[in-house]
């Protein structure tokens, strides 16, 4: 299943919808152009989810409205949008499970099957703050809320949290708490993980965005506690995270990679890291491939990434960004993963683009 289409495949650079930009190590995978269409605007395909079928499901969250691309020409690449549902409010994360697109926005837990639309849950916390964007299925449905601000304590206890329902949307729970921005939520196996990025004023803090393991009644520690320091705030019975981020590379977006098909990913979490807000130093835009060791955790940027081929000079991911060889200006969305191994990033400013073998 996993090597499905590749073979039918010319080599990467005599496709037409091959891009060299962002830089991708070749040994890693091989970048195409799936749509680039400014005028859906800078969140215009700001969450994706793949169906068994490879259709590629998107978001845009200022509209209301999801849309499908599928391949109509034959290339392997999802082509141009097609409706498929509209009048929600504001969907910002999907995922595909069991014959079923889930879908969560505003306070909002959608099911789409075929081409039928059912709203299992209408309470969702929601206000002002942190969009909750995070949705991921398996006995239950999961979804992150956001923090209502950047540095308070919430009298709500279901705001920066994790919550899980039933599949029909009944029989909420909190699953963990003390997040700010939970971003995203994956399964990888069994266990489900969420990232997160700390307050506005840490900036000058060192590695605060956290990658993280979401075990039931853990407390996360927001808003006192940030990253893996003990002595950071009244920390000693807050959950740690597996990982950090630097502070303010702002983990955005999250999948699972178990195919075998660009085997240098398996078995690894996907993050996309959206970037600095408002600050000179580029932190983040970039993707990261998160590898588990044992019970620990590390990773690697692997976009943009120089060639280790390349014998001129050397580049920091900053310096790619501020080349035009990485995603800056624009910045990664979200990632999700097809069943035969390929990934889909959706970046700002209408373009998804695709790493195929």
């Amino acid at each position: 299943m996993v090597t499905r289409g590749v073979a039918q495949l010319p080599t990467c650079s005599e496709r037409p919808t091959y891009i060299s930009q962002p830089w991708i190590n070749p040994e890693l995978a091989c970048l195409e152009e799936v749509i680039n269409d400014a005028t859906v605007g800078t969140l215009g395909f700001a969450a994706l989810a793949v169906a068994p079928d490879e259709t590629l499901y998107a978001a845009r969250p200022l509209t209301g409205e999801v849309v499908a691309l599928t391949d109509t020409n034959g290339d392997l690449l999802p082509d141009a949008p097609r409706l498929v549902v509209s009048g929600l409010t504001q969907p910002t994360g999907l995922t595909y499970h069991d014959g079923a697109l889930y879908i969560v926005g505003g306070a909002h837990i959608y099911r789409l099957i075929g081409d039928e639309l059912e709203t299992l849950v209408d309470d969702v916390p929601t206000g002002g703050g942190f969009w909750g964007k995070g949705i991921a299925v398996s006995d239950r449905i999961y979804i992150s809320t956001g923090a209502p601000c950047d540095a308070c304590v919430t009298d709500d206890p279901r705001r920066g949290v994790v919550l899980s329902y039933a599949l029909d949307g009944s029989d909420a729970q909190v699953v963990a708490t003390g997040l700010r921005s939970p971003a995203d939520l994956a399964f990888l196996g069994d266990q489900l993980y969420t990232v997160d990025s700390t307050r506005d004023d840490l900036f000058a803090t060192s590695d605060l965005d956290e990658l993280n393991r979401v075990t039931p009644d853990a407390d996360f520690g927001f808003p006192d506690c940030a990253g893996d320091q003990p002595d950071f705030g009244t920390c000693a019975d807050t959950a740690l995270p597996l990982l950090t981020f630097p502070t303010a590379s702002s983990p955005i977006g999250l999948a699972a990679y178990t195919s075998d098909t660009l085997p240098l990913l398996t078995d690894s979490l996907l993050v996309a890291l959206y970037g600095a807000y408002n600050q000179l130093e580029l932190r983040g835009y970039a993707i990261a491939a998160v590898r588990f060791v044992d019970d620990s955790a590390q990773y690697e940027i692997i976009m943009p990434q120089q060639a280790a081929s390349d014998t001129s000079e050397r580049f920091t991911v900053d310096q790619m960004n501020y080349r035009g060889s990485g995603f800056f200006p624009q910045r990664p969305l979200d990632i999700a993963v097809s069943d035969r191994g390929w990934v889909y990033i959706s970046i700002s400013g209408g373009r998804i683009i695709a790493l195929r073998p």
